[in-house]
């Protein structure tokens, strides 16, 4: 049986990078469940709002700014309109995310994944955390705070599933 491929590049779409203003994790939280709204992901603010409780529900379990700098919020949810979207958002100031390492998060590779997509969502997650490996990303945090280098990187993830 051959190995099926996770490439991040299928599911980071234009306008799925940007720059995050706030500072807060709530805050932040709320900007991405309406950027899938913007981007035409979710059909309205309802299914934004509800894609918004779930992270935060996720939250409550534990924050998801598990690696320094970076931070992988997550849900499955059939309010998406696809299997599986990526957005990516960057700060330079950074994000108070209550991470475990108590610091503030400047990158957030947000993963929604319809919720019959169990092994698209465990392989998105791994793939991230492989790509943040592969590149020193936590080691390296102010070469990846822009666009064009976050969306190189993201070309070229495969990961096999």
């Amino acid at each position: 049986m051959g190995k099926n491929k996770i490439c991040l590049r299928d599911y980071v779409k234009e306008g799925c990078i940007f720059e995050l203003k706030e500072r807060d994790k709530n805050s932040v939280l709320k900007t991405i469940s309406f950027k899938l709204k913007e981007l035409g992901y979710v059909e309205d603010e309802k299914s934004a709002n509800e894609i918004f409780k779930k992270l935060a529900e996720r939250e409550k379990l534990g924050s998801t700014g598990i690696i320094k700098h970076i931070a992988i919020p997550h849900c499955k949810t059939d309010e998406i309109n696809k299997d599986m979207v990526i957005l990516v958002g960057y700060s330079k100031e950074g994000v108070e995310f209550k991470s475990h390492d108590g610091k503030p998060v400047h990158i957030i590779f947000a993963v929604f994944t319809r919720k019959n997509k169990v092994t698209l969502h465990l392989g998105a997650l791994a793939a991230i955390s492989r790509l943040v490996s592969k590149h020193s990303i936590s080691s390296r945090i102010e070469d990846f705070l822009n666009k064009e280098k976050l969306r190189e990187i993201t070309e070229e993830c495969e990961y096999a599933i």
